[in-house]
């Protein structure tokens, strides 16, 4: 059980969102993981205690380091709405992938199909030709980096 115990930590870390379901409803956390009562009440202080919010923030800057370093003139482009864009790739994305690129290329591929289908073409049509830009460097990158392995 310790597995999932550790799974449900690094879930939470990941998701303010689960963080507030779980105050909010703590049984969610027997609901979704195979835990002891102790590691259950472990988790339930963890998530109650002020300094979680800490955690999921230096996870999620974790997260947003490679963007803001790579592909920075896209999120500039994003503007207000980096911030919705971004919670919405990591939550169809929760693994992080350690690798700056990896994780950059894989989030251009995701604003790439985004912007595709959304309705809000203002948005396309602002961030549309700076993200190619960044995204044609990413993939250069990306090879790059692969071939020097």
């Amino acid at each position: 059980m310790l597995v999932e115990f550790q799974q449900a930590l690094a879930d939470l870390t990941a998701s303010p969102e689960l963080c507030v379901a779980v105050r909010q409803q703590p049984s969610l956390l027997k609901e979704r993981y195979e835990l002891t009562d102790r590691e259950w009440r472990r988790l339930v202080a963890i998530v109650g205690h002020p300094g979680m919010a800490c955690a999921c923030m230096v996870y999620r800057a974790n997260r947003l380091a490679p963007l803001a370093l790579n592909i920075p003139a896209t999120c500039r482009a994003l503007g207000k709405h980096l911030r919705t864009v971004v919670s919405e790739y990591w939550r169809m994305y929760p693994e992080g992938n350690v690798h700056f690129f990896v994780e950059t290329d894989r989030f251009c591929s995701f604003l790439k199909a985004k912007l595709e289908r959304d309705r809000d073409r203002s948005i396309a049509a602002e961030v549309g030709p700076v993200l190619a830009r960044d995204a044609a460097a990413m993939a250069v990158a990306l090879r790059e980096s692969q071939t020097e392995a």
